[in-house]
């Protein structure tokens, strides 16, 4: 059966994507705090922090998304969910999956062109003189790893919003 190294490797990528992320969360918290330390100090600043700081933002925020498509964690707004029927409501949470990788796909197609961009003109970060279309290449595969993490809840059981709710309250279905 498919699903299940389907399930197997976005859960992978997934926990992968989400250390990355980490890593760059810490990286930035700690050059932030340093360079604050040091600039309060000793008036000597970190050079680089803020290119330092702005290169693991594009890290943490496109490699850290991959865990909240695949736990359906989105930002969801459910007034129709509870007039619907629950059979409905598995429709639209099917077409919700549909739709968040079709944007997925979109988003990082668009991405493409101004990558090759700033790799054909060079461009650098001030400071360290960091070349953008690594930061733009570290965004798309971000990207596509969050699209193949939002594959994995397309193939799993929908288990509407209403019945989670009651389970966690512990009433009866």
């Amino acid at each position: 059966m498919v699903v299940v190294p389907l399930e197997r490797f976005s859960t992978r990528l997934k926990n992968a994507q989400v250390r990355l992320a980490m890593v760059a969360l810490v990286i930035m918290m700690c050059s932030t705090c340093v360079d604050v330390a040091l600039r309060f100090l000793f008036n000597s600043p970190i050079h680089g922090a803020y290119d330092i700081v702005e290169a693991c933002l594009v890290v943490f925020v496109f490699h850290g998304m991959s865990a909240s498509f695949f736990a359906r964690k989105n930002i969801v707004i459910d007034i129709v969910d509870s007039v619907v029927s629950l059979r409905i409501e598995r429709a639209l949470i099917r077409l919700s999956d549909v739709v968040s990788i079709g944007l997925l796909a979109l988003i990082s197609w668009a991405m493409i062109s101004p990558a090759f961009q700033a790799y054909d003109y060079g461009d650098r970060k001030l400071e360290l003189g960091l070349q953008i279309w690594v930061l733009w290449v570290f965004a798309i595969v971000g990207l596509i790893g969050t699209l193949l993490c939002a594959l994995g809840p397309l193939f799993r059981p929908v288990s509407p919003r209403r019945e989670a709710l009651r389970a966690r309250e512990g009433e009866p279905a």
